[in-house]
């Protein structure tokens, strides 16, 4: 699989996603359906580190706005800490401005935070709790 889940401590407290390779709609479904998994197993918040830097990606633009919207949902897991991305790029950024779009008419305010580098991301981490 091109994204791998996994807790990056032992308290689990951070999860971490990394993707090497090209990854696709269904990669990321996959991804977050672990992810959800991953915070019902605990009572407490779970950052996220997700790292980009060794996955690409190709987006048909037409089919982003219908993507997004399917990604989208009203909640809020009751777990969600700070979300990192390190090392997305523009089209990346592009489509979390969608979904933002989309999720911020259904009420809910998800925030994904940007990062060059491992260290910039603990950094917000550490900013935001």
């Amino acid at each position: 699989m091109a994204i791998q889940v996994y807790w990056q401590d032992e308290q689990k407290n951070m999860i971490r996603c990394s993707v090497s390779g090209r990854w696709t709609w269904d990669d990321l479904q996959k991804a977050l359906s672990q992810t959800i998994s991953m915070m019902d197993s605990v009572n407490h918040k779970v950052n996220f580190i997700i790292d980009l830097r060794n996955g690409s990606f190709v987006i048909n633009p037409l089919s982003l706005l219908g993507q997004t919207r399917s990604f989208a949902t009203p909640e809020t897991h009751r777990n969600e800490g700070v979300k990192v991305v390190i090392g997305a790029n523009g089209l990346v950024q592009t489509a979390y401005d969608g979904y933002r779009r989309v999720t911020s008419a259904m009420g809910k305010n998800q925030v994904f935070h940007f990062a060059d580098t491992e260290a910039q991301a603990h950094q917000i981490i550490e900013r935001e709790q």
